[in-house]
């Protein structure tokens, strides 16, 4: 998914969609917004994106651009991140939406957490 889908989502979560299928004019300034809004994200979502690709590693992931490929597992893209997306581009317009998009946010975060299957592995005794 690209950076703009999920943007086009997050404003159709805000219902900010004319019925004529365009984004209204004074949409540009949270599209401005955007790009630094979804890497908010997704360096929230870090830790669910690596247990979901049984990833190890801590490489920061973003985006530069709206027209790129949200680099994150699609289930996180699609569930999640247009909660968290949402919830920060209307924070400043309007509080009650953004506090119900974020609690969907997290809700959605740890419905995904509570999804993904454990990982077995040794421990290390350190005594």
């Amino acid at each position: 998914m690209t950076g703009e889908k999920l943007f086009e989502i997050a404003l159709d979560l805000l219902d900010l969609r004319k019925t004529n299928g365009f984004l209204p004019e004074n949409c540009a300034d949270m599209k401005t917004k955007a790009v630094n809004i979804i890497n908010i994200c997704l360096a929230e979502c870090a830790p669910l994106n690596n247990l979901l690709q049984n990833r190890t590693d801590n490489e920061f992931l973003d985006i530069t651009g709206l027209n790129e490929i949200v680099p994150c597992d699609e289930r996180l893209a699609v569930s999640v991140l247009p909660f968290g997306v949402a919830a920060y581009l209307c924070c400043d317009e309007d509080p009650v939406l953004s506090q119900l998009m974020e609690s969907r946010y997290r809700t959605a975060y740890r419905n995904m957490q509570r999804a993904s299957k454990a990982k077995i592995h040794s421990v290390t005794e350190v005594y």
